[in-house]
């Protein structure tokens, strides 16, 4: 076994040993990496919730190419053409994945940024080594006998080809993806402060939280508004300045996990005292009224159950219990609790693939535009603002990590009472094509 290796190792040309040495080497990279990111797919760590499926695409691609050094390190040609080919597809290879590389830089994405670069350096290494073997030009390979081993070489080489023309579509669509992030937050920087607050209590953990207050301070309730897992400052910025127009102030932002906010962080175990961590940083006066939108309702009403001194009023719009349309199905099918739970399990499974193929596909490629909500906010100004955070990594891996409290968790409405003192004023907004 030993000699058979020894003797391999031999036919390798001298000046290509190193570069095998450091494609194994990548090669174990790329192989873990993988094996890691997929772990991290499911548990969406290890410290931070974010989209790991872009690490799976990257992994997969410094994968791709660390094969490929090898088969440029132990390949020979028949034609000049033939390396002709090989000599622009990996100069190819390095503009594109520099490019990406770049991209990755201004968000800034840190394992994004570090893994393709890596890529691009490994891409570097194969034009290296293609500029190395120059002198194959001088002593081509005269064609093979039409044997069963020249069949199966030219079906790997065709299977290469389609290979290659794979990876740099995909290396193209991540591009796409990490650009429109980056032009993003260029063209739209973050409007208000960015503070650190404490994720709980009894933690040092901090993380980064940024919101906007705005509107003349006076003896009047400030407003603070909450939406769902997926609503974040870009939502509010229109009715904040429609209050601030008649005199009134408001405070909006990006709970962590969205925005311009930090990442959640994986091991937060208490919501509740996050949140009024958030409610104290930002630096007003209470009482406050509270407006809920949609799944921010149950959110501000938990928090009227545990700190009812700090609210004047409370505002639902479109806001109702997570599982409310569960509840509506099994009271019009007359399903049992078993019937019921089965649904809920098969709704579960459905928008869990769902999100998937969004975080795993649509986000990393930038394919979300036509697929994201088409809000027209009352200041037209700011419509592509609010439609740009919607094609944002946190938008939606915030959605899928959450999608099973939503489906699971205690409805608070039901669970808590809350003060009877506090005001609460419905609203809901009726559509209709007719």
């Amino acid at each position: 076994m030993l000699d058979t290796i020894k003797q391999k190792w031999n036919k390798i040309e001298k000046p290509m040993r190193i570069y095998v040495f450091f494609s194994i080497i990548d090669l174990t990279v790329g192989s873990l990496g993988m094996l890691l990111y997929g772990i991290f797919t499911a548990t969406y760590g290890p410290v931070w919730v974010r989209n790991q499926y872009i690490g799976l695409w990257l992994l997969s691609i410094l994968f791709f190419y660390s094969i490929q050094s090898l088969y440029l390190e132990l390949r020979t040609w028949s034609t000049k053409f033939g390396f002709f080919l090989d000599v622009v597809y990996f100069s190819i290879s390095v503009i594109i994945t520099l490019i990406l590389a770049i991209f990755y830089c201004i968000p800034p994405r840190i394992d994004g940024l570090i893994w393709a670069f890596y890529i691009f350096a490994v891409n570097l290494t194969n034009v290296a080594i293609l500029f190395q073997k120059r002198h194959h030009l001088n002593n081509l390979n005269k064609e093979e006998t039409k044997n069963f081993k020249y069949v199966l070489t030219q079906i790997v080489k065709v299977f290469n080809f389609l290979l290659r023309l794979l990876f740099i579509i995909v290396t193209c669509f991540l591009i796409n993806g990490a650009s429109q992030e980056a032009i993003g937050k260029s063209k739209y920087p973050a409007r208000g402060k960015i503070v650190d607050i404490k994720i709980s209590d009894s933690s040092t953990k901090m993380v980064k939280f940024h919101f906007l207050c705005d509107g003349p301070s006076s003896n009047r309730p400030t407003f603070l508004f909450e939406g769902s897992a997926s609503h974040g400052l870009a939502d509010y910025l229109s009715i904040q300045r429609l209050l601030k127009q008649n005199d009134r102030r408001s405070c909006i932002w990006d709970k962590p996990g969205l925005g311009y906010s930090d990442y959640l962080l994986t091991d937060i175990e208490n919501y509740s005292q996050l949140y009024d961590n958030l409610i104290n940083s930002l630096g007003e006066t209470g009482p406050f009224n509270f407006v809920g939108w949609g799944g921010g309702g149950s959110l501000i009403y938990e928090y009227a159950f545990n700190h009812a001194e700090k609210l004047r009023s409370i505002t639902f719009i479109d806001s109702a219990p997570n599982d409310v349309e569960i509840r509506i199905r099994k009271k019009i099918k007359s399903w049992n609790d078993a019937q019921t739970e089965d649904y809920k399990n098969s709704l579960f499974s459905e928008r869990k693939a769902l999100f998937s193929v969004i975080n795993g596909i649509g986000v990393p490629f930038g394919l979300m535009a036509p697929f994201s909500p088409d809000y027209k906010p009352f200041f037209t100004d700011l419509s592509d603002e609010v439609k740009w955070y919607f094609l944002t990594e946190k938008t939606w891996i915030n959605q899928e990590y959450f999608l099973k409290s939503v489906l699971f968790d205690k409805d608070v409405f039901s669970e808590y009472k809350i003060n009877q003192s506090i005001p609460i004023n419905l609203i809901t907004a009726f559509y209709s094509s007719d």
